[in-house]
Protein backbone atom coordinates (compact mmCIF):
# COMPACT_ATOMS: atom_id res chain seq x y z
CA UNK A 1 0.00 0.00 0.00
CA UNK A 2 1.48 3.32 -1.04
CA UNK A 3 1.00 6.59 0.78
CA UNK A 4 0.08 9.86 -0.91
CA UNK A 5 2.25 12.75 0.19
CA UNK A 6 0.50 16.08 -0.11
CA UNK A 7 2.58 19.25 -0.54
CA UNK A 8 2.67 21.55 2.48
CA UNK A 9 0.83 24.77 1.80
CA UNK A 10 1.64 27.60 4.16
CA UNK A 11 -1.31 29.57 5.49
CA UNK A 12 -1.40 33.21 4.33
CA UNK A 13 -1.00 34.33 7.95
CA UNK A 14 2.65 33.25 7.73
CA UNK A 15 3.25 36.19 5.38
CA UNK A 16 1.94 38.70 7.95
CA UNK A 17 3.97 40.40 10.65
CA UNK A 18 2.94 42.67 13.48
CA UNK A 19 4.48 46.14 13.29
CA UNK A 20 5.29 48.35 16.27
CA UNK A 21 6.55 51.84 15.43
CA UNK A 22 8.05 54.28 17.94
CA UNK A 23 7.82 57.93 16.92
CA UNK A 24 9.47 60.88 18.72
CA UNK A 25 7.05 63.17 20.53
CA UNK A 26 8.61 66.05 18.58
CA UNK A 27 7.51 64.56 15.24
CA UNK A 28 5.04 66.57 13.15
CA UNK A 29 2.61 63.64 13.10
CA UNK A 30 3.02 62.69 16.78
CA UNK A 31 -0.09 64.47 18.02
CA UNK A 32 -2.29 63.34 15.15
CA UNK A 33 -1.14 59.71 14.79
CA UNK A 34 0.47 58.99 18.16
CA UNK A 35 4.01 58.14 19.22
CA UNK A 36 3.49 54.37 19.45
CA UNK A 37 1.69 52.85 16.46
CA UNK A 38 0.61 49.29 15.80
CA UNK A 39 -0.14 47.85 12.39
CA UNK A 40 0.51 44.87 10.11
CA UNK A 41 2.97 44.28 7.28
CA UNK A 42 2.77 41.77 4.43
CA UNK A 43 5.83 40.03 3.01
CA UNK A 44 5.72 40.21 -0.78
CA UNK A 45 9.15 38.95 -1.89
CA UNK A 46 11.22 35.88 -1.14
CA UNK A 47 14.06 38.06 0.17
CA UNK A 48 11.88 39.52 2.90
CA UNK A 49 10.51 42.87 1.70
CA UNK A 50 7.20 43.87 3.26
CA UNK A 51 4.44 46.36 2.53
CA UNK A 52 2.50 48.30 5.14
CA UNK A 53 0.38 51.42 5.25
CA UNK A 54 2.66 54.45 5.20
CA UNK A 55 1.24 56.48 8.09
CA UNK A 56 1.98 53.66 10.54
CA UNK A 57 5.75 54.15 10.13
CA UNK A 58 5.86 57.84 9.16
CA UNK A 59 8.62 59.67 11.10
CA UNK A 60 9.33 56.51 13.13
CA UNK A 61 12.64 56.36 14.98
CA UNK A 62 12.25 52.60 15.45
CA UNK A 63 10.20 49.99 13.60
CA UNK A 64 9.90 46.46 15.02
CA UNK A 65 8.49 43.39 13.28
CA UNK A 66 7.20 40.21 14.93
CA UNK A 67 6.31 37.07 13.00
CA UNK A 68 3.82 34.33 13.94
CA UNK A 69 6.47 32.41 15.86
CA UNK A 70 7.09 35.39 18.11
CA UNK A 71 10.47 36.20 16.55
CA UNK A 72 11.20 39.93 16.52
CA UNK A 73 13.60 42.12 14.60
CA UNK A 74 14.08 45.77 13.88
CA UNK A 75 13.24 46.98 10.38
CA UNK A 76 14.17 49.93 8.22
CA UNK A 77 11.79 51.93 6.04
CA UNK A 78 13.22 51.61 2.55
CA UNK A 79 10.59 53.82 0.94
CA UNK A 80 7.61 55.99 1.86
CA UNK A 81 5.47 56.24 -1.25
CA UNK A 82 3.26 59.21 -0.40
CA UNK A 83 1.38 58.97 -3.70
CA UNK A 84 -0.04 55.53 -2.94
CA UNK A 85 0.17 55.66 0.86
CA UNK A 86 2.22 52.44 1.04
CA UNK A 87 5.60 52.02 2.75
CA UNK A 88 8.26 49.41 1.93
CA UNK A 89 10.04 47.74 4.86
CA UNK A 90 13.13 45.56 5.18
CA UNK A 91 13.83 43.50 8.33
CA UNK A 92 17.39 43.72 9.63
CA UNK A 93 17.26 40.01 10.48
CA UNK A 94 15.49 37.58 8.10
CA UNK A 95 12.52 36.24 10.09
CA UNK A 96 10.03 35.92 7.23
CA UNK A 97 8.12 32.66 7.06
CA UNK A 98 6.32 33.12 3.73
CA UNK A 99 5.52 35.68 1.07
CA UNK A 100 2.33 36.24 -0.88
CA UNK A 101 1.85 36.53 -4.59
CA UNK A 102 0.20 39.80 -5.63
CA UNK A 103 -2.45 40.62 -8.19
CA UNK A 104 -4.02 43.64 -9.84
CA UNK A 105 -7.59 44.80 -9.37
CA UNK A 106 -8.62 44.85 -13.02
CA UNK A 107 -10.72 41.69 -12.75
CA UNK A 108 -12.48 42.68 -9.51
CA UNK A 109 -16.08 43.86 -9.43
CA UNK A 110 -18.37 45.13 -6.66
CA UNK A 111 -19.98 42.18 -4.96
CA UNK A 112 -16.89 39.95 -5.21
CA UNK A 113 -15.87 38.03 -2.11
CA UNK A 114 -12.50 39.04 -0.70
CA UNK A 115 -10.57 38.02 2.41
CA UNK A 116 -8.75 39.98 5.13
CA UNK A 117 -5.71 38.50 6.88
CA UNK A 118 -3.91 40.14 9.82
CA UNK A 119 -0.98 39.34 12.09
CA UNK A 120 -1.70 37.39 15.29
CA UNK A 121 -5.07 36.37 13.93
CA UNK A 122 -5.98 32.73 13.29
CA UNK A 123 -9.00 33.50 11.15
CA UNK A 124 -9.43 34.66 7.58
CA UNK A 125 -12.20 37.26 7.47
CA UNK A 126 -14.54 37.16 4.51
CA UNK A 127 -15.69 40.56 3.24
CA UNK A 128 -17.47 41.86 0.19
CA UNK A 129 -16.14 44.39 -2.29
CA UNK A 130 -18.51 47.32 -1.80
CA UNK A 131 -17.03 49.55 -4.51
CA UNK A 132 -14.02 50.43 -6.63
CA UNK A 133 -13.94 54.20 -6.54
CA UNK A 134 -11.89 57.35 -6.14
CA UNK A 135 -10.76 58.53 -2.72
CA UNK A 136 -9.52 62.00 -1.77
CA UNK A 137 -7.94 62.61 1.64
CA UNK A 138 -7.48 66.04 3.15
CA UNK A 139 -3.72 65.45 3.63
CA UNK A 140 -3.05 66.03 -0.12
CA UNK A 141 -3.82 62.43 -1.02
CA UNK A 142 -5.75 60.98 -3.92
CA UNK A 143 -6.36 57.46 -5.17
CA UNK A 144 -7.94 57.16 -8.60
CA UNK A 145 -9.27 53.74 -7.55
CA UNK A 146 -9.51 52.47 -3.99
CA UNK A 147 -10.95 49.19 -2.72
CA UNK A 148 -13.92 49.68 -0.39
CA UNK A 149 -15.00 46.62 1.63
CA UNK A 150 -17.68 45.62 4.12
CA UNK A 151 -18.29 44.64 6.87
CA UNK A 152 -15.87 46.73 8.93
CA UNK A 153 -12.67 44.99 10.03
CA UNK A 154 -11.43 46.74 13.16
CA UNK A 155 -7.69 45.94 12.88
CA UNK A 156 -7.36 47.33 9.38
CA UNK A 157 -4.06 49.20 9.53
CA UNK A 158 -1.69 47.39 7.15
CA UNK A 159 -3.88 44.27 6.96
CA UNK A 160 -3.79 42.12 3.82
CA UNK A 161 -6.73 41.98 1.41
CA UNK A 162 -6.69 38.80 -0.70
CA UNK A 163 -8.65 37.76 -3.75
CA UNK A 164 -10.24 34.31 -4.15
CA UNK A 165 -6.95 32.92 -5.45
CA UNK A 166 -5.15 33.97 -2.26
CA UNK A 167 -3.17 36.74 -3.97
CA UNK A 168 -2.63 40.06 -2.22
CA UNK A 169 -4.59 42.90 -3.83
CA UNK A 170 -4.72 45.57 -1.13
CA UNK A 171 -3.20 47.01 2.05
CA UNK A 172 -5.53 48.21 4.81
CA UNK A 173 -5.64 51.98 5.26
CA UNK A 174 -8.84 53.38 6.77
CA UNK A 175 -12.17 52.76 8.44
CA UNK A 176 -14.92 54.96 7.06
CA UNK A 177 -18.62 55.17 6.35
CA UNK A 178 -19.87 53.70 3.09
CA UNK A 179 -23.24 54.53 1.59
CA UNK A 180 -25.58 51.56 1.18
CA UNK A 181 -28.07 51.19 -1.71
CA UNK A 182 -30.73 52.60 0.63
CA UNK A 183 -28.65 55.72 1.23
CA UNK A 184 -27.66 54.87 4.79
CA UNK A 185 -24.04 55.13 5.95
CA UNK A 186 -22.57 51.84 7.14
CA UNK A 187 -19.02 51.18 8.44
CA UNK A 188 -16.42 49.65 6.14
CA UNK A 189 -12.77 49.82 5.16
CA UNK A 190 -10.57 51.32 2.47
CA UNK A 191 -7.69 49.26 1.06
CA UNK A 192 -4.91 50.59 -1.16
CA UNK A 193 -4.24 48.56 -4.33
CA UNK A 194 -0.77 47.00 -4.19
CA UNK A 195 -0.50 47.23 -7.98
CA UNK A 196 0.45 50.88 -7.43
CA UNK A 197 3.86 49.87 -6.06
CA UNK A 198 4.60 46.27 -7.01
CA UNK A 199 6.06 47.08 -10.47
CA UNK A 200 8.44 49.56 -8.81
CA UNK A 201 9.79 47.60 -5.81
CA UNK A 202 13.35 47.40 -7.07
CA UNK A 203 13.50 51.13 -7.79
CA UNK A 204 11.91 51.92 -4.43
CA UNK A 205 14.40 49.66 -2.66
CA UNK A 206 17.34 51.46 -4.27
CA UNK A 207 16.05 55.06 -4.38
CA UNK A 208 13.40 55.35 -1.68
CA UNK A 209 10.65 56.31 -4.12
CA UNK A 210 8.87 55.28 -7.29
CA UNK A 211 10.47 56.40 -10.57
CA UNK A 212 9.50 59.78 -11.96
CA UNK A 213 9.35 63.34 -10.72
CA UNK A 214 8.00 63.96 -7.25
CA UNK A 215 4.70 65.73 -6.77
CA UNK A 216 4.59 69.26 -5.37
CA UNK A 217 3.48 69.45 -1.75
CA UNK A 218 1.85 72.42 -0.02
CA UNK A 219 1.69 71.30 3.60
CA UNK A 220 -2.00 72.15 3.98
CA UNK A 221 -5.01 70.17 5.15
CA UNK A 222 -8.13 70.84 3.11
CA UNK A 223 -11.77 69.84 3.22
CA UNK A 224 -14.55 70.12 0.67
CA UNK A 225 -17.76 71.95 1.55
CA UNK A 226 -20.50 72.83 -0.94
CA UNK A 227 -18.15 72.53 -3.94
CA UNK A 228 -15.53 74.71 -2.26
CA UNK A 229 -12.08 73.69 -1.03
CA UNK A 230 -11.39 75.05 2.45
CA UNK A 231 -8.05 75.13 4.26
CA UNK A 232 -8.54 73.46 7.67
CA UNK A 233 -4.93 73.08 8.82
CA UNK A 234 -1.35 74.08 8.03
CA UNK A 235 1.92 72.29 8.79
CA UNK A 236 4.30 74.54 10.69
CA UNK A 237 6.94 76.07 8.41
CA UNK A 238 5.56 74.22 5.36
CA UNK A 239 5.21 75.99 1.97
CA UNK A 240 1.55 76.85 2.70
CA UNK A 241 2.53 78.53 5.99
CA UNK A 242 5.33 80.50 4.36
CA UNK A 243 2.95 81.71 1.63
CA UNK A 244 0.49 83.00 4.20
CA UNK A 245 -2.32 80.47 3.84
CA UNK A 246 -4.55 80.35 6.91
CA UNK A 247 -7.20 77.95 8.22
CA UNK A 248 -10.52 79.21 6.94
CA UNK A 249 -9.16 80.28 3.54
CA UNK A 250 -11.08 79.10 0.49
CA UNK A 251 -8.94 78.00 -2.47
CA UNK A 252 -10.68 79.38 -5.55
CA UNK A 253 -8.19 78.51 -8.29
CA UNK A 254 -4.75 77.18 -9.16
CA UNK A 255 -3.00 79.28 -11.80
CA UNK A 256 -6.42 80.70 -12.79
CA UNK A 257 -7.94 77.20 -13.10
CA UNK A 258 -11.04 76.97 -10.86
CA UNK A 259 -11.28 74.08 -8.38
CA UNK A 260 -14.54 72.77 -6.93
CA UNK A 261 -13.46 69.61 -5.12
CA UNK A 262 -10.48 68.17 -3.28
CA UNK A 263 -9.84 65.77 -6.17
CA UNK A 264 -9.84 68.54 -8.79
CA UNK A 265 -7.62 70.70 -6.56
CA UNK A 266 -5.00 67.96 -6.08
CA UNK A 267 -4.97 67.01 -9.77
CA UNK A 268 -4.62 70.63 -10.87
CA UNK A 269 -1.71 71.19 -8.45
CA UNK A 270 0.11 68.04 -9.58
CA UNK A 271 -0.44 68.79 -13.26
CA UNK A 272 0.97 72.31 -12.83
CA UNK A 273 4.51 71.02 -12.41
CA UNK A 274 6.81 68.85 -10.30
CA UNK A 275 7.92 69.55 -6.73
CA UNK A 276 9.77 72.86 -6.55
CA UNK A 277 7.52 74.59 -9.09
CA UNK A 278 6.04 77.94 -7.97
CA UNK A 279 2.28 77.60 -7.57
CA UNK A 280 -0.06 80.61 -8.07
CA UNK A 281 -3.20 80.36 -5.93
CA UNK A 282 -6.28 82.54 -5.69
CA UNK A 283 -7.70 82.56 -2.16
CA UNK A 284 -10.65 84.04 -0.37
CA UNK A 285 -11.17 84.61 3.35
CA UNK A 286 -14.91 84.65 2.74
CA UNK A 287 -14.91 88.37 1.97
CA UNK A 288 -11.81 89.45 0.08
CA UNK A 289 -9.76 87.70 -2.59
CA UNK A 290 -5.98 87.60 -2.66
CA UNK A 291 -3.27 86.10 -4.84
CA UNK A 292 -0.26 84.21 -3.50
CA UNK A 293 2.58 82.28 -5.10
CA UNK A 294 3.53 79.22 -3.10
CA UNK A 295 7.05 77.75 -3.31
CA UNK A 296 6.27 74.03 -3.37
CA UNK A 297 8.54 71.24 -2.17
CA UNK A 298 8.25 67.47 -2.04
CA UNK A 299 6.84 65.89 1.09
CA UNK A 300 9.82 63.61 1.72
CA UNK A 301 12.34 66.47 1.67
CA UNK A 302 10.20 68.49 4.06
CA UNK A 303 9.99 65.71 6.65
CA UNK A 304 13.71 64.95 6.32
CA UNK A 305 14.63 68.62 6.78
CA UNK A 306 12.29 68.91 9.75
CA UNK A 307 13.95 65.92 11.42
CA UNK A 308 17.43 67.31 10.65
CA UNK A 309 16.53 70.69 12.20
CA UNK A 310 15.47 68.95 15.42
CA UNK A 311 18.81 67.15 15.62
CA UNK A 312 20.78 70.32 14.96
Amino acid sequence: MSATILPFVRPPHDALMAVRSLVPDTALTAELLGTERSSHAVQVTADGLLLTVGYSVLEAAEVWLTNRKGQTTEAIVLAQDYDSGIALLKPLTPIGLHHLATAGIGELQPGNDLHIVAANDKEIHKVGLHALDEFAGRWEYLLDTALYTQPLYERWSGAALLNDDGALVGIGSLALGLRSPTGQMEPGNLFIPVELVMPHLEHMKLHGQRPGKMRPWLGAMVEEYNREVHVVGIYHDAPAAKAGLRPGDIILSVDQKPVHSMASFFRTVWQHGPAGSPLPLTLSDGTDKREVVLATTDRDSFFMQYAANLIN
